[in-house]
């Protein structure tokens, strides 16, 4: 019988928008634990708690969700994440005893829930890495105290995890190359898209649904608050392209609020957006730009492909190579520092380029199907819960 529990530190499934770290990865391990229960495999899943008391929800049939208190700092930071750790691993492995646990298979995501599972389990550990430190790019100065510990961290979980899956080949040829112990124990399972997003509606009955001016040009940010989503990059495209096209052009933020910048009359923060109103959000648009430099994978493309939105995204990423080859949207070169400038000004300049790659986009979100994203996940869960024998 496979007993699977979910090691969840970093991030909480069914967790509120704007509560955690990475929301992204909430709303995807939410839907890969429901179908995993359609499939008939349960999941306990230990995460934390900002609390002090353990809470115990059942979401959904074949589903628990144990929150652990470990003092988390509200909002949460990476570094009080990793401060509360040790705590975190105490007492849920008292948990796990009175609760009489045992694991045949352990899942994690992230590195911190990575680190957890190891010294909590014997189970053998599938581990999702979803972004690694070693890719991410530097430009000048220190390494923060944390940086360090997550690259020698992450490197041990190489080591250690019996393991390792990736959204797409591309990341896992680029993480090999820094790990080389991984190669022959990873797998490559894409996430799949939710239904919701390949029915989108009308452009003005969304943007009268959502209050936003029926005409005019309009660009989506859909990105929790963090440096490496890039967002001062965004923001610099909207001022300049407004004030030389000499007209309003709206950007719409969702996931963050108003950071306090100055001359942001062509910007909307909408906070932190659920995730069942995205695909409205999406038919509102012109396009959405997604200028991060490094992503493991990154749902808002595909969500925005699938809902006929075309993407605009820096080259060298997943989806700079599957977009150049396949369509959707619009590439450009990081290194040009209007880059995004002019691949947003030749998308409003153009409209039968956009048509042809609004047009395009499904196509493209087509091949992600949540079914073959559970279906193998299943398989794995299910071939790695044999090897563990605790006697």
């Amino acid at each position: 019988m496979i007993s699977h529990l979910l090691v969840s530190y970093h991030t909480c499934p069914l967790e509120e928008p704007g509560e955690g770290l990475a929301g992204g990865m909430n709303v995807f391990l939410e839907g890969l634990l429901r179908r995993l229960a359609e499939e008939g495999i349960n999941t306990n899943v230990i995460t934390r708690a900002v609390g002090e008391t353990v809470e115990i929800s059942e979401p959904f049939e074949g589903v628990r969700i144990f929150h652990v208190p470990c003092f988390w700092k509200k909002p949460p930071t990476r570094e009080s994440a990793w401060e509360s750790i040790d705590v975190f691993i105490e007492k849920a492995r008292l948990l796990l005893h009175g609760e009489r646990i045992e694991p045949t298979v352990v899942s994690a995501h992230y590195w911190m829930s990575g680190v957890a599972a190891k010294r909590l389990f014997k189970a053998p550990m599938l581990l999702s890495y979803h972004t690694i430190e070693a890719h991410k790019a530097r430009r000048g100065g220190e390494e923060s105290p944390l940086s360090l510990i997550r690259y020698e961290e992450e490197a041990r979980l190489a080591v250690e995890a019996r393991g390792v899956v990736f959204f797409t080949e591309h990341e896992q040829n680029r993480t090999i190359q820094i790990f080389p112990e991984l190669k022959g124990k990873s797998f490559v399972i894409p996430p799949g898209i939710d239904d919701r997003f390949r029915f989108p509606v009308p452009r003005e009955v969304a943007r009268s649904l959502l209050g936003l001016p029926i005409t005019g040009d309009v660009f989506l940010f859909a990105a929790r608050k963090d440096p490496g989503k890039n967002l001062s990059e965004a923001l610099e495209a909207i001022r300049i392209l407004s004030s030389r096209l000499n007209k309003k052009i709206l950007l719409i933020v969702a996931g963050q609020d108003e950071a306090g910048e100055a001359n942001e009359e062509h910007v909307i923060y909408l906070g932190p957006v659920p995730h069942d109103s995205m695909a409205l959000l999406y038919s509102a648009v012109d396009a959405v730009v997604c200028p991060a430099r490094y992503e493991s994978f990154g749902l808002v493309p595909l969500e925005s492909l699938s809902t006929a939105v075309p993407v605009i995204v820096p080259e060298g990423t997943f989806w700079g190579e599957m977009i150049r080859s396949e369509g959707g949207g619009l590439v450009y070169s990081a290194d040009d520092p209007e880059g995004l400038v002019k691949a947003m000004t030749l998308l409003l300049s153009d409209p039968f380029l956009r048509a042809r790659l609004a047009f395009s986009g499904p196509k493209v979100a087509e091949s992600f199907k949540q079914e073959k994203c559970t279906g193998s996940w299943a398989k794995l869960i299910s071939s790695f819960s044999t090897l563990y024998n605790p006697r």
